[in-house]
Order: C-alpha cells, then sequence, then structure tokens
C-alpha cells in the first residue's frame, strides 16, 4: 500500500494547480482569438456598409432624372471631327456643355479612382453603371485624349492626367463585359440545336 504523505500531496496539489493553471490559459486563447474573429468580421462588415452607402450617394446622384438628361444630352450631341466639336462644344464657346460634361466625366472619374483604390467593387458598378460608364467613353474619348493634349501644350500642370479615373473605370467595365460575353458564349455554345 502507498503511504501518502505530505510532500507527496504537495506534489499532487502543485500538478493538479499547474495543470488548471494550463487549462484557464488555453480557454482565455480561445475566447481571445474568437472575439477577434468576430471583431473583424464586423469591421469587415462595416467596411462593406460603408462602401455600399458611398456607392448609392454617387449612384442615386448620377441616376437623377437631372443626370440622366444629362447623360443624354452628352450622347447625343454631334460634330464631324475635333474642329468641329471645338466650334461647338469647347469649354471657351459653350460652358453649359462644359457643365454636363464636366458632372459626368467627374462623377465617372471620382468612381474609377474609388475603384482602383478598393473601396468600390468593380462589379457592383458594374452591374448599375457598366454600360453607361462605356457607352460614355465611347462618345468621348478622342475629345478626352485632345483635351490633355492640348492642356499639356498650355502647360496645365496635370493635364495629362485628365479624367484618367474614367478612362481607368471604362476598362475596367469593358474587362467584366468581356468576361459575361465569354459567360454568355460558353452558355450558348453548351445548349443544344433546336
Amino acid at each position: 500500500m502507498v503511504e501518502i504523505t505530505l510532500p507527496i500531496l504537495l506534489q499532487i496539489v502543485q500538478t493538479a494547480g499547474i495543470l488548471v493553471g494550463i487549462i484557464y490559459y488555453i480557454t482565455i486563447m480561445r475566447n481571445s482569438q474568437r472575439n477577434q474573429e468576430l471583431a473583424r468580421k464586423a469591421q469587415e462588415q462595416s467596411v462593406e456598409t460603408r462602401e455600399a452607402q458611398l456607392f448609392m450617394q454617387i449612384y442615386q446622384q448620377l441616376t437623377s432624372i437631372e443626370s440622366q438628361k444629362t447623360w443624354g444630352e452628352l450622347l447625343n450631341m454631334e460634330w464631324d471631327d475635333i474642329e468641329d466639336y471645338r466650334k461647338k462644344h469647347d469649354s471657351t464657346v459653350n460652358l453649359d456643355s462644359w457643365g454636363k460634361r464636366g458632372h459626368i466625366w467627374w462623377s465617372y472619374s471620382t468612381i474609377g479612382m474609388m475603384v482602383k483604390k478598393g473601396l468600390i467593387d468593380p462589379e457592383m458598378v458594374y452591374m448599375t453603371l457598366g454600360n453607361m460608364v462605356i457607352m460614355q467613353w465611347d462618345k468621348w474619348s478622342e475629345v478626352i485624349y485632345d483635351t490633355r493634349e492640348r492642356s499639356v501644350r498650355q502647360g496645365v500642370k496635370g493635364g495629362p492626367y485628365m479624367f484618367k479615373g474614367f478612362e481607368y473605370l471604362n476598362d475596367e467595365m469593358v474587362k467584366l463585359l468581356e468576361k459575361e460575353d465569354q459567360g454568355w458564349t460558353n452558355t450558348q455554345n453548351s445548349r443544344p440545336d433546336p
């Protein structure tokens, strides 16, 4: 029979205390990790919410009746070549036209910069404004390039970068359109002939 002496009893109590301490520490660490994960998820949701709110503010502005009229007027403006454009619509001869272009171009440029910085999801923009962006860029890209070139000749600082956000946004929307077109093509190719 084993005799339990005071030193053995103290050693057992000490070992039990160490085990309780280890279990307590592991429990604390697990709770801490769980809390950190919950905090990270909450922060991600907060960022997504702010992203959506920010985009919706711009979206509401761009889809207002006044902006839609402006968008349509810009798309329907006509000119034969750059010289004809300058005579009819350039900011030096037609401030109303410039105001309309600036409203749309700077809005798209701002969205483009936000997409580039990762503040707005490009697919969200594509689903809501993608075709509108592409149509305006197709209509106005030659004029924007000309505006950049003229500003460089005139010594305007930052001239070569005017509306770069708009250009970037268009490029991203075209990539997503091509991706969507590829999806449609693959789907159509997999369908049986009637």
